[in-house]
């Protein structure tokens, strides 16, 4: 049993609808039920869980009222918070809107008065919101805490010399966090390297899925092939190349086998085009439930996923989501991205952006290899290999590993060395 942890994470789903908020959730699932007791601050409501049992301890009433409104295009209860909202900036010179100040204080303060010398406390970035509670009561009274990143942070706007507030933030940690995790290498090498972080307490522990009883297996009496793309249209990420490619592609009389379902989160009228020429008879569907999604995924033959060269260090959500569920991978990345190095172990195909052709050759191989039984036996027997590093008990025991050292480290350090856990630094 580890140290009782505290964790202070804005997104978390059910409250919060994105990939960060989805992925902490599973996480939370998953040290409660192997034993860990949590304490969880987040956006609109603060839970204790222990075990199976979930106990609410606080619901933030004005954070959520202050959320809702912001979020809406018009009406007069948006223009009042807007004003309010400027006023506030422009006297107390903040970076924060007055939604994200309240919730800061609120959370500053329970957690000052929770906190015991036994807790170890978890902040989950993104949004670095989630930092602002924890360093502000580090200062008052400092303790053992775990920065976890899934994304970097304004990763287009990097410069050291002028950093922005949320790069600010995050640099305050540096000296004060005793441990940084991260879903992918590559992603903890170049934070280590923007920050001037300790590489050696930079730890690796992929996105948390839950783990699923009835693993994919592919009828091959079945006719046709359901391949599923769920969330972001990134534009970086749906390129010529991409598109010339699935033109192509499905002007092929294998392509007539195939059904392309997407499932988009964020999207704008150009992205429908896009794929309304791309693929003439795909299935588009619009902001579904998760559930929704995960319906359609149990259902699906192949995820597609998509890279931009911007994500090559990004280990995705729902790459994650398709190894939890055995679902057979078409990959469009480039060579030696984190992507391409899960894929590869997972035994998947991956297709690279930039080398001509290279996406509708592989797309042809796939739907050849799909039906073939050689094929799919050596997919199920390797795809065990990425699932033994993405299961429950290996996200439940990296956690605990990077838990004890952390508040070892804190308690410790000035009078022996702690040894860092070196096996976390997959993929």
């Amino acid at each position: 049993m580890t140290n009782p942890i505290i964790v202070v994470a804005y997104a978390v789903h059910p409250d919060q609808k994105s990939s960060e908020a989805i992925v902490n959730k599973n996480w939370l699932d998953i040290s409660t039920t192997k034993g860990n007791t949590l304490l969880v601050l987040s956006a609109f409501h603060n839970y204790r869980f222990k075990g199976e049992e979930i106990q609410l301890v606080k619901k933030l009433n004005t954070s959520a009222v202050f959320y809702k409104i912001s979020k809406k295009k018009k009406g007069i209860d948006k223009l009042l918070y807007s004003i309010v909202n400027k006023i506030f900036k422009i006297v107390f010179g903040s970076n924060q809107t007055l939604q994200n100040t309240v919730w800061i204080n609120k959370q500053s303060r329970i957690l000052e008065k929770i906190i015991t010398t036994d807790d170890v406390v978890w902040s989950r970035v993104l949004p670095t919101l989630s930092l602002a509670p924890v360093l502000n009561v580090y200062d008052k009274n400092p303790f053992p805490f775990v920065v976890n990143v899934n994304d970097p942070i304004n990763v287009n706007t990097f410069n050291k010399n002028n950093l922005n507030s949320e790069q600010k933030l995050f640099l305050e940690t540096k000296n004060k966090a005793q441990a940084w995790t991260f879903p992918s290498s590559k992603l903890a090498d170049r934070m280590a390297n923007n920050y001037n972080l300790d590489r050696a307490r930079c730890f690796v522990i992929p996105h948390a899925m839950r783990e699923v009883v009835k693993l994919y297996t592919r009828d091959i009496i079945k006719q046709r092939i359901n391949i599923l793309y769920a969330g972001t249209f990134y534009k970086s990420a749906f390129t010529d190349e991409l598109k010339n490619s699935l033109i192509a592609f499905n002007k092929l009389d294998c392509a007539k086998g195939v059904n392309f379902t997407f499932v988009l989160s964020q999207f704008d009228d150009e992205s429908v085009t896009w794929l309304k020429e791309s693929i003439p008879n795909c299935t588009l569907k619009f902001k579904l439930e998760r559930e929704e999604v995960l319906e359609l995924l149990k259902k699906a033959d192949c995820m597609f996923v998509v890279d931009s060269i911007l994500h090559s260090e990004l280990l995705k959500g729902k790459l994650i989501e398709a190894l939890s569920f055995g679902v057979p991978v078409f990959a469009v990345t480039y060579q030696d991205s984190i992507m391409d190095k899960v894929v590869k172990t997972y035994g998947s195909i991956s297709a690279y952006q930039d080398i001509e052709d290279d996406i509708l050759n592989k797309m042809k191989l796939f739907v050849s290899n799909i039906n073939n039984k050689e094929w799919l036996s050596t997919f199920y027997n390797q795809r065990t290999n990425a699932l033994g590093k993405i299961s429950e008990n290996y996200i439940a025991d990296a956690t605990n590993l990077v838990t004890t050292f952390a508040y070892q480290r804190f308690y410790k350090e000035q009078q022996e060395t702690i040894q860092a856990p070196k096996q976390l630094n997959w993929p």
